[in-house]
């Protein structure tokens, strides 16, 4: 099955590019290639050079994929982050968003959640799992359709917290607020890339 096919996409350093189409269209399919966890033809290169085995370069602290439906494990939202490794969680919940989530429901990184992120709103889980692929100090964040549940004044600080902390962004959307702030949009339409462009040249 080829999910997308004919894409020509270059992402400078520190950009947030946005990729919009409809259901089926090859979003995910995309996003999931680039991230060295499906296959694909063609050239994936970084910084010039080719990526020949992706699913070993594009490791932890240079890629970080965040799925539709991200998963968590039972434990605290420290542990969620970490995953055993020695990082500081706390600069990623904040550049996510969701400290005040955390502070408010009196736990903070020590929060418990619960089987399948009992506890957490499917936004707060969106966010759990951005901070957790930002706490490596990750280069390129692969994010798919993560602010769907969001409300607009949080996704908009959201891209600007990511923005300041210079992380490159590659994701998808549908909400016109994203799409605003995107340097480069692009459109698919049945598995092909059929316009790129800023939002408002689009």
């Amino acid at each position: 099955t080829i999910g997308v096919r004919g894409v020509d996409l270059s992402v400078e350093r520190g950009s947030l590019v946005l990729v919009i189409g409809p259901v089926g269209a090859g979003k995910s399919a995309l996003l999931r290639a680039m991230a060295g966890i499906v296959h694909h033809t063609g050239a994936l290169r970084w910084n010039g050079e080719p990526v020949t085995e992706p699913e070993h370069f594009l490791r932890p602290n240079q890629v970080g994929y965040v799925a539709q439906l991200p998963r968590v494990l039972s434990g605290t939202v420290a542990d969620n982050i970490r995953l055993g490794h020695e990082l500081d969680p706390a600069g990623a919940v904040t550049t996510a968003q969701l400290d005040h989530d955390l502070s408010g429901a009196g736990g903070g990184l020590g929060l418990l959640i619960g089987h399948k992120g009992t506890r957490l709103s499917g936004g707060q889980l969106q966010r759990l799992a951005l901070a957790r692929a930002l706490a490596p100090h990750t280069e390129l964040l692969i994010a798919d359709d993560v602010s769907s549940a969001l409300d607009v004044t949080t996704e908009l600080a959201l891209w600007r917290a990511l923005r300041e902390r210079g992380v490159t962004v590659v994701g998808s959307t549908s909400k016109r607020a994203a799409l605003v702030q995107a340097d480069q949009v692009m459109v698919l339409v049945g598995g092909a890339a059929v316009a790129t462009g800023t939002w408002s040249e689009l």
